[in-house]
């Protein structure tokens, strides 16, 4: 499912986020939502190519939902070309369901 197309309120740890990026990156890039000691309690780490295992962003205080232990959908499809990756928006990130 696309993430402009998700109609959950939250995003939970173990997300996988897949979509299309070039160099440094690979043609599809995954990266998923882990807990993180920080503000908002959560980073994004990549889990596929040369970049697996490399923590890439901390998600600020903004990201988290209200619920406290989840991140807003909502924050994440308005900001991802400008918090995540710029290369692709929103409407080309899949969202790889568990």
């Amino acid at each position: 499912m696309k993430l402009t197309e998700y109609r959950k309120s939250d995003l939970w740890h173990g997300t996988v986020f897949r979509f299309p990026a070039a160099y440094p990156f690979e043609p599809s890039v995954d990266l998923m939502l882990m807990d993180y000691p920080s503000e908002s309690g959560f980073a994004l780490y990549c889990i596929s190519g040369y970049h697996a295992g490399s923590l890439e962003l901390v998600l600020p205080k903004e990201a988290a939902s209200p619920a406290k232990c989840s991140i807003s959908a909502q924050w994440m499809a308005d900001n991802w070309s400008s918090w995540v990756y710029a290369g692709c928006t929103a409407a080309d990130v899949e969202i790889v369901e568990k």
